[in-house]
């Protein structure tokens, strides 16, 4: 019985404990993007601006140890100069994504409070495209620039940052976000839009989404 009650007891100190160390925060975020185009094909990719916003939740393994998924719609594209003759076009890129990131954050503060690193996988989910041309002085836009065809539904990457949690709960923080699958499908284009891009003769290009992002969130919960 002596047993029995001191199992309990125990049970009860390491539950209280890890309890004590850990928790489930829950927040939101948002901030500013910085998106162009990398990859083979990526010639003359300019950066452009976007935003993400989202919310997260983060479960505390420790005081220095936490996983934090992610829900962020962010937008992303590249500006691109082609020169074509005596005049330049430029094509610009508006995509909208799903991001899910999943991060391993590492706090280097005392109560997860401070300086912190992330790390982690990230999947993408298109939502949306928009494509604006402009060549010389003249733009022009087409009722089919709208379209996700030519576009991957899914793409997987990865995230990479580091930041700084206050005791408010308020966290700033910067991060890099960049794609292991290409932007575009691979062959043909279906939608000329895409292929002005690079001017390969209506060939997809070889791009892949390379993101940096200006991070302010606020975390409730926990401790």
């Amino acid at each position: 019985m002596k047993k029995i009650v001191l199992s309990l007891a125990l049970l009860a100190g390491l539950t209280s404990a890890a309890h004590a160390q850990t928790g489930v925060k829950y927040g939101i975020k948002g901030g500013y993007n910085l998106a162009t185009f990398s990859g083979t094909d990526s010639n003359g990719s300019k950066y452009k601006s976007g935003f993400a916003a989202g919310g997260f939740l983060n479960f505390g393994v420790s005081d220095m140890f936490s996983i934090q998924p992610e829900l962020l719609y962010s937008q992303k594209g590249a500006s691109i100069d082609k020169f074509q003759g005596n005049g330049t076009t430029t094509f610009k890129s508006t995509l909208g994504y799903l991001d899910v990131p999943i991060m391993f954050r590492v706090n280097a503060g005392d109560d997860g409070k401070g300086l912190f690193f992330e790390l982690g996988p990230q999947g993408s989910f298109v939502l949306h495209n928009r494509d604006f041309t402009q060549t010389g002085n003249t733009s022009t836009q087409s009722t089919d620039n709208t379209s996700t065809d030519d576009l991957n539904k899914v793409v997987i990457g990865y995230a990479a940052g580091l930041g700084y949690q206050l005791t408010s709960g308020l966290s700033l923080g910067i991060r890099y976000t960049g794609d292991f699958s290409q932007v575009y499908k691979d062959g043909v284009s279906k939608n000329y839009v895409s292929s002005a891009t690079n001017g390969l003769n209506g060939i997809n290009p070889s791009v892949h989404n390379s993101v940096f992002q200006f991070q302010v969130g606020y975390a409730f919960g926990g401790k």
